[in-house]
């Protein structure tokens, strides 16, 4: 059984709605009939979340559904490539800033690219501590 018929039985038997079980979870009425309707998937806080909620243990909800393991695969693979590619971006703009400073390459032809160069470190800097330090 798929895990979105596992959340439409459970909500059903605890007779709530799509909205009340949305609200919960803090998702919109439309995630969880997606979910329900097998077009998307739960990511794993709002399973943990079902889990805790409505009393049912997390190798029941996913343990028949292959396709959300993967799911959950290429979740973790996406994030870890964005990482590493925003991680890469920070340094090439970091060393060419450097590199410019270093060998007296900043003046007034090229400030503009400095400017730019340091927004884009700011820019990725922010990225980078909001994803690698969230609650």
């Amino acid at each position: 059984m798929r895990i979105g018929e596992k959340i439409k039985i459970i909500r059903e038997n605890k007779k709530i709605s799509q909205e009340d079980m949305a609200k919960s979870l803090h998702v919109s009425g439309q995630a969880v009939s997606n979910w329900e309707r097998g077009k998307g998937y739960p990511d794993i806080s709002n399973i943990i979340m079902i889990s805790d909620l409505y009393e049912i243990s997390l190798d029941e909800l996913i343990r028949e559904d292959k396709n959300y393991k993967d799911v959950l695969l290429e979740k973790k693979v996406s994030k870890i490539a964005d990482l590493t590619i925003n991680i890469i971006l920070l340094i090439i703009a970091t060393l060419a800033i450097l590199y410019a400073y270093a060998t007296n390459k900043i003046n007034d032809n090229n400030n503009f690219a400095v400017i730019i160069g340091i927004l884009i470190i700011i820019h990725i800097s922010i990225y980078l501590y909001k994803r690698l330090f969230k609650k």
